[in-house]
């Protein structure tokens, strides 16, 4: 006598629950333009928020804003620095918050699937929108920073 396994063909009764999709990446390059226009501090939040849409984890994040926090304080010496003229601070700046920016995309770059060389698709989200709005906030920060502590 032979054994047929009984196969059920029964239909659940409720769809499966579908888990809340999490919002596409941002891609690690477009990151570079916050850097060089809004500066240490708006790159900082941007890749911030991309390490959340990459669920990077929390060891990482930490790196990312350890990374921010250093370019910051780096950043106000160099305002403080009687030494350092605006033009030699301004190319400094940028330099820094692009250093900045190597370090947390290098952070972010093994949990983002789609990282090839200048990506682009459905893969990553437009950042055009989170983007200007953290060159805008960075800019002013920036600002202020060299009004007030420069004197």
């Amino acid at each position: 006598m032979e054994v047929v396994p009984v196969v059920s063909t029964d239909v659940p009764s409720q769809p499966p629950t579908v888990a809340a999709e999490r919002p596409r990446p941002w891609r690690l390059q477009s990151q570079g333009y916050v850097a060089v226009l809004g500066g240490v501090a708006a790159v900082t939040v941007i890749a911030l928020m991309n390490a959340a849409r990459l669920d990077v984890p929390k060891r990482g994040r930490v790196l990312i804003a350890g990374a921010g926090l250093l370019g910051l304080i780096v950043d106000v010496v160099m305002i403080w620095d009687a030494r350092v003229s605006s033009d030699a601070y301004t190319v400094l700046s940028v330099l820094l918050a692009l250093v900045v920016h190597i370090v947390q995309a290098g952070v972010q770059r093994p949990h983002d699937r789609g990282a090839l060389l200048l990506s682009r698709g459905k893969d990553h989200a437009p950042m055009w929108l989170a983007g200007a709005a953290a060159i805008l906030v960075g800019g002013v920060l920036h600002y202020f920073m060299l009004t007030t502590l420069g004197g």
